[in-house]
Protein backbone atom coordinates (compact mmCIF):
# COMPACT_ATOMS: atom_id res chain seq x y z
CA UNK A 1 0.00 0.00 0.00
CA UNK A 2 1.00 3.20 -0.96
CA UNK A 3 1.42 6.09 1.75
CA UNK A 4 -0.48 9.14 0.99
CA UNK A 5 0.83 12.44 1.65
CA UNK A 6 -1.76 15.50 1.54
CA UNK A 7 0.02 18.92 0.15
CA UNK A 8 0.50 21.04 2.59
CA UNK A 9 -0.69 24.82 1.51
CA UNK A 10 0.42 28.11 3.15
CA UNK A 11 -2.11 31.18 2.95
CA UNK A 12 0.44 32.74 0.68
CA UNK A 13 -0.31 30.19 -2.01
CA UNK A 14 -3.68 31.00 -2.30
CA UNK A 15 -5.80 34.30 -3.75
CA UNK A 16 -8.73 34.34 -2.10
CA UNK A 17 -9.04 33.26 1.88
CA UNK A 18 -12.74 32.67 3.75
CA UNK A 19 -11.21 33.61 7.57
CA UNK A 20 -11.91 31.26 10.29
CA UNK A 21 -14.28 34.05 12.22
CA UNK A 22 -15.95 34.00 8.48
CA UNK A 23 -19.80 32.44 8.04
CA UNK A 24 -20.83 32.63 4.60
CA UNK A 25 -24.13 30.99 2.73
CA UNK A 26 -24.85 31.57 -0.92
CA UNK A 27 -23.01 31.17 -4.52
CA UNK A 28 -19.29 31.22 -4.42
CA UNK A 29 -17.39 31.34 -7.85
CA UNK A 30 -13.91 31.11 -8.24
CA UNK A 31 -10.91 32.08 -11.10
CA UNK A 32 -7.98 31.85 -8.60
CA UNK A 33 -7.24 29.26 -5.73
CA UNK A 34 -9.09 29.71 -2.57
CA UNK A 35 -8.65 28.56 0.89
CA UNK A 36 -11.94 27.95 3.35
CA UNK A 37 -11.18 28.05 7.14
CA UNK A 38 -13.88 29.43 7.83
CA UNK A 39 -17.98 28.10 7.53
CA UNK A 40 -19.46 27.88 4.16
CA UNK A 41 -22.82 26.65 2.91
CA UNK A 42 -24.12 27.18 -0.72
CA UNK A 43 -22.82 26.31 -4.37
CA UNK A 44 -19.36 26.85 -4.53
CA UNK A 45 -17.82 26.83 -8.28
CA UNK A 46 -13.95 27.10 -9.00
CA UNK A 47 -12.29 26.89 -12.43
CA UNK A 48 -9.37 26.56 -9.93
CA UNK A 49 -7.96 24.51 -6.50
CA UNK A 50 -9.98 24.97 -3.38
CA UNK A 51 -8.57 24.12 0.15
CA UNK A 52 -10.72 23.04 3.00
CA UNK A 53 -8.84 23.91 6.27
CA UNK A 54 -8.93 21.76 9.25
CA UNK A 55 -11.58 23.29 11.31
CA UNK A 56 -13.27 24.77 8.59
CA UNK A 57 -17.25 23.17 7.97
CA UNK A 58 -18.45 23.06 4.83
CA UNK A 59 -22.06 22.17 3.37
CA UNK A 60 -21.87 22.37 -0.39
CA UNK A 61 -22.42 21.00 -4.01
CA UNK A 62 -18.60 22.04 -5.27
CA UNK A 63 -16.48 21.69 -8.41
CA UNK A 64 -13.24 22.58 -8.91
CA UNK A 65 -9.93 21.51 -10.34
CA UNK A 66 -8.14 20.30 -7.44
CA UNK A 67 -9.71 19.88 -4.22
CA UNK A 68 -8.04 19.30 -0.47
CA UNK A 69 -10.11 18.44 2.06
CA UNK A 70 -8.35 18.68 5.89
CA UNK A 71 -11.49 19.65 7.54
CA UNK A 72 -15.38 18.97 7.36
CA UNK A 73 -17.13 18.95 4.38
CA UNK A 74 -20.76 17.74 3.66
CA UNK A 75 -22.12 17.50 -0.26
CA UNK A 76 -21.87 16.83 -3.44
CA UNK A 77 -17.94 17.23 -5.32
CA UNK A 78 -17.57 17.20 -8.76
CA UNK A 79 -13.67 17.77 -8.94
CA UNK A 80 -10.56 16.12 -11.43
CA UNK A 81 -8.67 15.38 -7.95
CA UNK A 82 -9.95 15.15 -4.50
CA UNK A 83 -7.34 14.72 -2.08
CA UNK A 84 -8.45 14.05 1.90
CA UNK A 85 -6.13 14.65 5.09
CA UNK A 86 -6.03 12.46 8.35
CA UNK A 87 -8.01 15.33 9.67
CA UNK A 88 -10.90 14.99 7.59
CA UNK A 89 -14.86 14.14 7.62
CA UNK A 90 -16.67 13.63 4.30
CA UNK A 91 -20.54 13.22 4.00
CA UNK A 92 -21.72 13.22 0.72
CA UNK A 93 -21.25 11.92 -2.97
CA UNK A 94 -18.11 12.53 -5.19
CA UNK A 95 -17.03 11.90 -8.95
CA UNK A 96 -13.27 12.65 -9.56
CA UNK A 97 -10.79 11.52 -12.00
CA UNK A 98 -8.96 11.28 -8.94
CA UNK A 99 -8.89 10.27 -5.57
CA UNK A 100 -6.46 10.13 -2.41
CA UNK A 101 -7.46 9.64 1.35
CA UNK A 102 -4.91 9.30 3.97
CA UNK A 103 -5.23 6.93 7.13
CA UNK A 104 -7.27 8.45 9.66
CA UNK A 105 -10.03 10.58 7.89
CA UNK A 106 -13.75 9.16 7.59
CA UNK A 107 -16.06 8.71 4.14
CA UNK A 108 -19.34 8.07 4.48
CA UNK A 109 -20.91 8.09 0.89
CA UNK A 110 -20.65 6.85 -2.54
CA UNK A 111 -17.60 7.92 -4.98
CA UNK A 112 -16.88 7.86 -8.80
CA UNK A 113 -13.64 7.45 -10.11
CA UNK A 114 -12.13 8.01 -13.33
CA UNK A 115 -14.86 8.97 -14.98
CA UNK A 116 -15.79 12.04 -17.29
CA UNK A 117 -18.63 14.44 -15.88
CA UNK A 118 -22.04 13.16 -17.29
CA UNK A 119 -23.27 15.03 -19.92
CA UNK A 120 -26.09 17.87 -18.46
CA UNK A 121 -29.39 17.18 -19.40
CA UNK A 122 -31.48 20.96 -19.65
CA UNK A 123 -34.38 20.93 -17.65
CA UNK A 124 -36.79 20.83 -20.75
CA UNK A 125 -35.12 17.80 -22.18
CA UNK A 126 -35.36 16.07 -18.56
CA UNK A 127 -39.15 16.91 -18.71
CA UNK A 128 -40.14 15.97 -22.15
CA UNK A 129 -38.33 13.12 -22.18
CA UNK A 130 -35.15 11.66 -24.51
CA UNK A 131 -37.45 11.30 -27.72
CA UNK A 132 -39.45 14.25 -27.81
CA UNK A 133 -36.31 16.73 -27.33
Amino acid sequence: MVDVRIKNIEESDVDTIISEDMVFQGNIKFSRPAMIKGQVSGKINSDNNVFIEKGASVKAELKANELSVKGNLDGVVDAAVVEFGNTSTFKGDIQAKSLAMESGCIFSGTSRIGVAAPVAVSETEAEEGPDKA
